[in-house]
């Protein structure tokens, strides 16, 4: 079953910590109406299950707690509703020599559903913050690294806490992620905490939201970087172990820009943001500690049924013997069900068997990829490198010392988007290209990680597409076409466009449904008909997050534009 929920917290080793945690889970359990367990072992009680775990060796001791359950589908569900939908919750508490951890897990039941587009979906079904989660915070001093988790966003209101947070946000011992923001212009910062608290509904002990008041803004941004600053009215997510003032690492931490919080309902950007952090928490390797607690934990509770099982057929073979009918029955019942959860098991560990598997096999294609894509970088790079190194030698030559070693101007510096969001609102930069396909296939990539990349990427190649349309409308460079721009070095425009295709294959262009997809609206200038089915496009990332593409139609001979028909995830080939 897939996780819906994780949390990681830190807090003082002592002595009692373990049974000061069963207290917690204890009430916890008896406000479910639940039997609390006294001893390792599993209780049943109208369906659900209670178990308790223990396991120690001479460095830590641990115990786990897991609460099998029911769970309905949402109400907004229109699906199959089916009888046999169970979420586990597992609340884990290691005591080590000078570490203590408290880990709660949800894994939830899927959801599977056609939606409004015709799309078969399958997903985990969403939790809030489990009650038992909000207790256990309430009753220990908590931390996650430098940070403190809390229900509700911290304003930074002065110089010391900002000194703090850039702390919190440079800690690698963290593991939740720190979501900073700051007020709108024109809104006061209290009003903005509160719309944050929607935004941000649902991770507490995950990560951790922060408002930086607009007076500290500047004083915040001047120690983050350029790379990693936010601006009035934006939400940057920014993971464990950022580093200052390092452009490189804005890759790792994505925002969201003023207008797509402004544009977008709360409880869309609340749902993308948790989807977000509990995707990235169950991918993320645990600390050393807990993997090792797990790994003993899971082979403590692997023995603990085969236990269960045989206890009752000694029971039940008493039972015959003393003739006690009534109790057999009620052991064979105890024995079926006992049964029938292993049979559950099994089958749950088969289908994330195979979920894994097919995790692996895309991985193994990604890493793939992306070093095919690493070593082209790097194969630029370095050619790039060696032309600085070059014209810099002929600067010299030419008695240019002070022009060899001027860094460049702040106009010749690319500012890139911080998002697709952001780039569809600066696409008009470009008066020689015309967008003409669906902003929001765009803008739906930023739902997916680590985007920065693509964002670069389609950046660039629409900068390289501009200097094209524009050398060529003037004469300055007739090589001819996109395709030969980009193999062509006798012409001074910019040329990034790294994964340039200059059409589909033969199997995309004969099929009539992977054609239309790649049709679009256009002027009747451009054609005739009002539609064209645009084939070029450029690969802006493989493998991997929605493998993002843009589709382009080269219309310069006739009007001297390019006009740009689609940008969003990629679209259906006979591989994909």
């Amino acid at each position: 079953m897939p996780i819906s929920y994780r949390s990681i917290l830190s807090v003082s080793p002592s002595s009692s910590l373990i049974e000061d945690v069963d207290s917690v889970v204890a009430a916890w359990l008896e406000s479910k109406q639940l039997l609390h367990p006294l001893q390792a072992g599993t209780s049943m009680n109208e369906g659900q299950e209670v178990s308790r775990i223990d396991w120690s060796n001479s460095v830590v001791a641990s115990r786990r707690w897991q609460l099998r359950e029911h769970w309905d589908e949402p109400n907004w569900f229109t699906g199959v509703r089916r009888p046999e939908r169970i979420a586990v919750t597992s609340i884990t508490v290691v005591q080590g020599q000078d570490q203590a951890r408290i880990w709660v897990d949800i894994d939830a039941p899927m959801l599977r559903y056609t939606n409004r587009f015709g799309e078969e979906i399958s997903e985990a079904q969403e939790s809030g913050t489990p009650r038992v989660m909000k207790a256990l915070i309430a009753a220990f001093e908590t931390n996650d690294g430098e940070a403190h988790p809390f229900s509700d966003p911290l304003v930074i209101r002065t110089s010391n806490h900002v000194q703090e947070l850039t702390g919190v946000l440079a800690d690698n011992q963290r593991i939740g992620s720190c979501l900073v923001s700051s007020p709108p212009q024109g809104l006061a910062t209290d009003q903005w905490v509160g719309i944050v608290a929607d935004m941000t509904r649902g991770i507490e002990g995950m990560a951790t939201a922060y408002v930086v008041d607009p007076e500290r803004l500047a004083e915040f941004n001047a120690l983050v970087g350029a790379a990693l600053s936010i601006s009035p009215g934006s939400l940057r997510t920014l993971q464990p172990g950022a580093k200052l003032g390092l452009p490189a690492d804005a890759f790792r931490h994505r925002v969201l820009s003023a207008r797509k919080i402004r544009e977008t309902p709360l409880k869309k950007i609340a749902r993308m943001l948790r989807s977000a952090e509990v995707r990235r928490l169950a991918e993320l390797r645990l600390p050393p500690i807990l993997r090792d607690v797990d790994y003993g934990l899971l082979r403590s509770q692997r023995y603990q049924p085969m236990q269960t099982i045989e206890d009752l057929q000694v029971e039940t073979a008493t039972a015959v013997d003393e003739r006690d009918f009534d109790r057999v029955l009620k052991l064979n019942e105890l024995l079926s069900a006992e049964l029938e959860r292993q049979k559950q098991d099994a089958l749950d560990a088969l289908e994330q068997a195979i979920s894994l598997m097919i995790h692996v096999d895309d991985l193994k294609e990604t890493i793939e990829i992306m070093e095919l894509e690493t070593a082209e970088v790097a194969g630029r790079a370095d050619e790039s490198q060696d032309t600085v190194e070059a014209l810099r030698r002929r600067l010299i030559g030419l008695k240019a010392i002070a022009e060899a070693y001027a860094p460049l101007a702040a106009d010749e510096k690319t500012v890139y988007p911080e998002s697709f969001d952001d780039l569809i609102d600066r696409i008009n930069e470009f008066d020689r290209l015309s967008f003409v396909g669906d902003p929001e296939s765009a803008r739906a990539l930023d739902d997916h990680p680590n985007m920065t990349v693509a964002v670069h990427k389609a950046w660039d190649a629409l900068a390289s597409l501009q200097d094209y349309a524009l050398l060529t409308s003037d004469g300055s460079w007739d090589g001819g076409g996109i395709y030969s721009y980009v193999n062509d070095g006798g012409h001074n425009g910019r040329c990034r466009l790294l994964g340039f295709r200059p059409t589909e294959s033969e199997t995309v262009q004969s099929n009539p449904r992977m054609i239309a997809q790649r049709t679009v609206s256009v002027p009747s200038g451009v054609h005739p008909s009002g539609q064209l089915a645009m084939t070029a496009h450029v690969a802006l990332l493989n493998g991997r997050a929605g493998a993002p593409r843009m589709y382009i139609y080269d219309n310069v001979a006739a009007d001297g534009r390019v006009y740009i028909g689609y940008l969003g995830e990629h679209l259906q080939t006979a591989r994909y």
